[in-house]
């Protein structure tokens, strides 16, 4: 005789991820109990793309560290790592287990320690997101589909006594917001100690009427204008741009102005090939008569057999 759960598993459960067998297994494998932390820690499991980028990550500075110091050994083979057994006696590692588990609660603590402090306030945090449109500004994904990170652009195992960086030639605070960007955990994981890389996207392709925009409130932007295939280029960026920021725009005119910012992109890609807006705009209308549009929402799915 079935039970309820497993009348709601076969019947009931609709599925569009992974996650509702998987945190419904690990309870079941743990007399119905688990944490918030155990449930997340068991969906990573399953997590494709977090598992490939921590094999990525084992590969990288750990299997390198480990290896030039003689404490594992790696056969590529069959893809096995092993201590090296003149190392430890594994009958007996408790005493090392126990230093590792210490280990890590310190590298947590100091973690812990870092976020609470004053340089890492919520208010900064606020502002370099609000700054990055809530997005990774290395690849563009929005905080509601990645967890979002705040990074020091020059890191801080690079400071001087007092707390200082090098940044494009100056000295700035470590903590300030200049020296401060917004990543995706993928990508501020994949950003190693020593890598002062500025992900920011403060230089960009802007309307024409923002320069003067920028010189009435006081400031003096720097302006290069583009021609040709640089321009092209820029173009292409913005449009990827422009669409990223519709995808993730929840408020409904606000999604409608990042199209319309496609389209002037969109029109300057098509002037650029020789194509006026009056142009473009025939060159739509005839392809709508002959094709049609999209408001049937018809979904093409192959060929009836």
């Amino acid at each position: 005789m079935s039970s309820k759960l497993s009348e709601f598993l076969l019947n009931k459960m609709s599925m569009t991820e992974v996650y509702q067998p998987v945190i419904i297994k690990e309870l079941l494998n743990n007399n119905g109990q688990c944490t918030k932390t155990d449930l997340a820690v068991a969906l990573t499991r399953y997590d494709l793309s977090i598992l490939d980028y921590y094999k990525k990550i084992v590969m990288r500075w750990p299997k390198e560290t480990l290896t030039k110091h003689n404490v594992i050994k790696y056969n590529k083979d069959n893809e096995l790592f092993t201590l090296t057994p003149s190392l430890i006696d594994l009958s007996n590692s408790s005493k090392e287990v126990e230093i590792c588990e210490e280990k890590i609660a310190t590298w947590f603590d100091k973690k812990k320690n870092i976020e609470r402090s004053p340089q890492a306030s919520k208010s900064v945090r606020y502002e370099i997101l609000k700054r990055a449109n809530g997005k990774c500004e290395l690849c563009g994904i929005p905080s509601s589909l990645r967890p979002i990170d705040i990074d020091h652009i020059v890191p801080q195992s690079l400071k001087n006594k007092s707390g200082k960086v090098t940044k494009d030639g100056e000295l700035i605070e470590v903590h300030s917001e200049e020296n401060l960007q917004a990543l995706c955990y993928r990508c501020n994981r994949a950003k190693r100690d020593t890598d002062n890389t500025d992900f920011r996207r403060t230089k960009k392709l802007v309307r024409d009427n923002i320069p003067n925009i920028i010189i009435s409130n006081g400031r003096k932007p720097k302006i290069k204008a583009l021609k040709g295939n640089q321009l092209i280029s820029a173009l292409n960026e913005k449009l990827i741009e422009e669409h990223e920021e519709y995808i993730s725009e929840q408020d409904k005119y606000k999604s409608v102005e990042e199209l319309a910012d496609m389209y002037e992109v969109i029109i300057c890609l098509a002037k650029n090939k020789g194509v006026s807006r009056e142009q473009f705009l025939e060159i739509a209308k005839a392809k709508s008569i002959k094709n049609g549009g999209f408001d049937a929402g018809y979904f093409y799915e192959g060929d009836e057999k």
